[in-house]
């Protein structure tokens, strides 16, 4: 049986008049609603590229301290004495750490996505988006910043603000179904508490030789990481955003140099919207990009399908 996914050109052409551009209806970025709307990537180093730079943009315009939580990492329950090894852990990307970031730069207003299971009967669960309203942390963080220049980071402003014992984010959830209010609150706003994982890291794919050292040759390093639950969501990678559907979205169909492509990075992003006109897409791509194999599971799958229907 062989399968093939053709694309007619009048459905090429519907998609390429999303594309932003001056001779389409969406023509800048700039314009509502696609400046406040989430960007959606193939890989999670853009994701957070783009989360860092629209974090700072938004302390700049609204005139607000860069400000960055930082996670709290400790190797068999003692603290992480030396700098640079201090500095590696932090550095590392969120998705190698469980979703709690080192480095976790914070606007208020950001959109705010969960990346743990918090209380999934309430919807407070991993892949949740809402709004940061507001960040509670120890006071002692206010004079502990001049501490910190051994942990800063060269690509957040030279100004920022570290904060290393966030108490609490409070954190708006339309969709949370909280049926009791906390106290001064509405039942859509939750305080998010700062989560502990264990984490076991292979340095391997990361380090370089000089931090090999660091690590003793080891080959694995055993972390406990205690941070809140939350990466700012100006941009998602498409895997994340599986099963969801967004009230619209800017879209990258053009997959990442030497990737292995798979068809569900085209069909997730289109998706996640109930109508062409709730997303846009970042530039334009070759239609070839949409006529594809489609996956050998699938295949199989069609074929265990086709077998039982002429079985029945």
């Amino acid at each position: 049986m062989h399968f093939h996914i053709r694309v007619f050109k009048d459905d090429y052409d519907m998609l390429c008049k999303r594309v932003v551009s001056p001779d389409n209806d969406a023509k800048s970025l700039r314009e509502s609603p696609w400046n406040v709307a989430p960007i959606l990537v193939f890989r999670n180093e853009v994701r957070t590229n783009i989360n860092n730079y629209c974090v700072f943009d938004e302390t700049i315009k609204y005139n607000q301290l860069p400000t960055v939580v930082l996670a709290n990492d400790r190797v068999q329950n003692h603290d992480i004495d030396n700098i640079d090894l201090r500095r590696f852990l932090l550095s590392l990307p969120d998705n190698k750490t469980e979703g709690l970031p080192g480095y976790l730069p914070i606007v208020i207003n950001m959109p705010v996505l969960i990346t743990h299971n918090i209380a999934t009967e309430l919807h407070i669960s991993n892949g949740s988006i809402g709004r940061l309203v507001r960040l509670v942390y120890d006071n002692d963080d206010e004079n502990s910043n001049s501490n910190n220049n051994n942990i800063r980071d060269a690509k957040f402003p030279i100004n920022t603000k570290y904060i290393q014992k966030p108490l609490y984010a409070l954190v708006e959830l339309p969709q949370c179904k909280l049926t009791s209010l906390l106290v001064d609150q509405q039942p859509t706003m939750i305080p998010i508490l700062p989560e502990q994982k264990t984490i076991k890291i292979d340095p391997k794919s990361f380090v370089t030789p000089t931090q090999k050292r660091l690590l003793n040759n080891k080959t694995s390093i055993t972390i406990c990481r205690t941070q809140l639950p939350i990466v700012p969501a100006y941009a998602m990678t498409i895997h994340k955003c599986q099963g969801k559907t967004l009230p619209c979205g800017v879209i990258d169909l053009v997959p990442p140099p030497y990737a292995k492509f798979d068809l569900a990075n085209v069909y997730v992003p289109i998706s996640r919207f109930t109508s062409a006109n709730t997303m846009v897409i970042l530039r334009h791509f070759p239609r070839s990009i949409l006529n594809q194999k489609p996956h050998p599971d699938l295949v199989i799958e069609l074929e265990r399908l086709k077998n039982l229907s002429n079985s029945n």
